[in-house]
């Protein structure tokens, strides 16, 4: 099974059915071949932008969430000392500490990373936003 992982804004797009997102990208991970790898970072960015008030997200306030992924066939990649530590070590091509972590974590595992974001694409890594 081909492993992706989703970045926050993706996942966000995604469970929130909005049509901004790329109708291949639903596909994507809506597919039973492909196992949608969801960071506990997202999850954190998440709640740090729903504290803040920038984002109103009903699922977000959720102390269930991670469970609700995992109903919806979602896996969750917890966040190891070795991504942190990769991470870290990035060059500083993007500013935003929650992506450098996903483009970590997608370097270490070798998979995908699903995302709209083009600032990700200095690192090299494959994206896919369509």
């Amino acid at each position: 099974m081909t492993e992706q992982l989703l970045d926050t804004r993706v996942l966000l797009l995604f469970l929130q059915n909005d049509p901004e997102l790329p109708d291949s990208l639903a596909e994507r991970i809506e597919s039973p071949d492909r196992r949608s790898l969801v960071s506990m970072a997202s999850l954190w960015e998440l709640a740090r932008k729903q504290a803040k008030g920038l984002l109103t997200f009903e699922a977000g306030t959720r102390a269930d969430l991670p469970g609700l992924l995992l109903e919806e066939g979602f896996d969750l990649l917890p966040i190891d000392w070795s991504a942190i530590r990769r991470a870290a070590a990035l060059p500083p091509h993007h500013d935003d500490h929650t992506d450098r972590l996903l483009v970590a974590e997608a370097i270490a595992r070798n998979i995908p990373i699903l995302s709209l974001d083009h600032t990700l694409d200095p690192y090299g890594i494959e994206r896919l936003d369509s």
